[in-house]
């Protein structure tokens, strides 16, 4: 009797499944495992961020966007405490860096618990990566190793995965020029040294990347209704004062959230743009963009040549409760929250209040008022990128300046490096983390934060 193809097929295929299934489970157990093999670092220490301290200098930024190349080096004790700070509070993972010449071993361990593939926590705790890289003699450094768990993987499926983990987070095309910025790495057992040079082909690209097409529109909407907003005086605290000049952002921000939503609505009953989310969004960013070129004094045809022959915009003092570096800090933190994400955003206003206590330097000291006013426009951010329609109708009604960030004026300021470790044991100690909850949940009663 013959056998049927048909069935002759279902056992094949059925046995290319069990097959199929039995070797993923082996990987699976390969790459996971019970420890991490890697521990958490010591807290990170000011001195450890004193050679990035040019990179706040805007001078030295000028010269850097206008083509000169820029080099920071930091020694390998530098290096690996940044490591470890930087996958701690973006990862939330311990990491080690090791250096040798030419080339750098670095080692992550990833709760599994907190990644995609918690489902097979039973199998293992963790997920170790182990990852060589090497510096060639110019362009950024190349994966030359890759190990997860006890499970080899080749550079170039890593390389792939990474390319799809990226693009699923929107950050491919900026993490691609980011590496294309870079000149050359020197590694040493010593020290590690970068050279980037900003090219004009990649303003460029930059421009196209952060302010696609369809954006241009919406930054001129906001633009133009911005430079209304500050052509005239506001009306005066009483009869006998003179006109006030300043701007609150509780003046500004609401009428142009109000403008976005309009307009995000408006193009709801038009069959070409049915996204209604993704409209918002793009609005709110444009709004973002507009106040945080603006609060910083960069124009805005740094992104969008076309903004040249845009009208100008006044100088005013823009405040948020009655300070400019608040309005700075919160508008700043939100227009990049909306690219980068909040946990990034968050580590960059951290690392620059540590740098203003640093002793060496020449910052006003670390303020937790600044701290807090940058979290609070991360949150800001976030809620623009992700649920932008109820931020529209908060900000749209937004009455005061309270409205938009809790009272932060009994927080300590001004603190050097000596009295932020005397008072609170450094960042991450108990003491800094009990401020640190009370400033979320100061920015979690916010009535447009909430």
């Amino acid at each position: 009797m013959h056998r049927r193809p048909w069935l002759v097929i279902c056992a094949t295929l059925g046995t290319l499944v069990v097959l199929g299934a039995a070797v993923a489970l082996w990987g699976v157990s390969m790459a996971l495992q019970a420890q991490p093999s890697t521990a958490l670092g010591a807290p990170l220490a000011i001195s450890d961020l004193q050679s990035a301290r040019r990179l706040l200098n805007r001078q030295v930024l000028r010269e850097a966007f206008h083509g000169q190349p820029l080099t920071l080096t930091l020694t390998a004790a530098q290096a690996e405490a940044l490591t470890q700070d930087m996958a701690a509070r973006v990862l939330h993972a311990p990491a080690a860096l090791t250096l040798a010449d030419q080339q750098a071993d670095l080692t992550l361990s990833l709760p599994l618990q907190q990644t995609p593939l918690r489902a097979l926590h039973p199998l293992g705790a963790w997920l170790n990566v182990r990852v060589r890289l090497h510096a060639p003699p110019s362009g950024p450094p190349v994966l030359q190793a890759v190990q997860v768990g006890n499970l080899s993987v080749p550079p170039w499926l890593a390389r792939w995965t990474a390319e799809r983990l990226a693009r699923t987070r929107g950050m491919d095309q900026l993490a691609m020029l980011a590496l294309a910025a870079i000149e050359r790495v020197r590694l040493s057992p010593t020290q590690v040294s970068t050279t980037v040079r900003w090219r004009p082909e990649l303003s460029a690209q930059a421009s196209a990347l952060l302010v696609p097409p369809d954006m241009v529109e919406a930054l001129s909407r906001y633009h133009h209704q911005l430079a209304r907003l500050l052509s005239e005086p506001l009306q005066s605290d009483g009869p006998h004062h003179a006109p006030r000049w300043d701007r609150p952002l509780s003046t500004l921000l609401p009428a142009l959230m109000a403008t976005a939503q309009q307009t995000s609505l408006a193009s709801a009953l038009s069959a070409s743009t049915p996204h209604l989310q993704d409209t918002a969004a793009r609005e709110n960013r444009a709004v973002l963009v507009v106040l945080g070129l603006y609060v910083n004094r960069v124009s805005l045809a740094t992104l969008v040549p076309a903004a040249r022959d845009w009208p100008a915009l006044p100088t005013r003092p823009l405040t948020l409760q009655g300070r400019e570096d608040l309005a700075q800090h919160y508008l700043t933190s939100a227009a990049l929250a909306t690219d980068l994400g909040g946990r990034l955003s968050d580590l960059i206003g951290t690392y620059k209040e540590l740098l203003d206590a640093a002793p060496q330097g020449r910052g006003s000291g670390f303020s937790f008022n600044d701290l807090a006013a940058d979290k609070a426009g991360v949150r800001l951010g976030r809620l623009a990128a992700h649920d932008p329609l109820t931020l529209q109708s908060r900000l749209a009604s937004a009455q005061s300046e309270s409205d938009l960030l809790p009272t932060v004026s009994d927080l300590p300021e001004f603190l050097t490096a000596a009295q932020l470790q005397q008072r609170y044991g450094g960042i991450d100690a108990p003491a800094y983390q009990a401020l640190m909850r009370d400033i979320d949940q100061r920015i979690a009663q916010t009535p447009v934060l909430r």
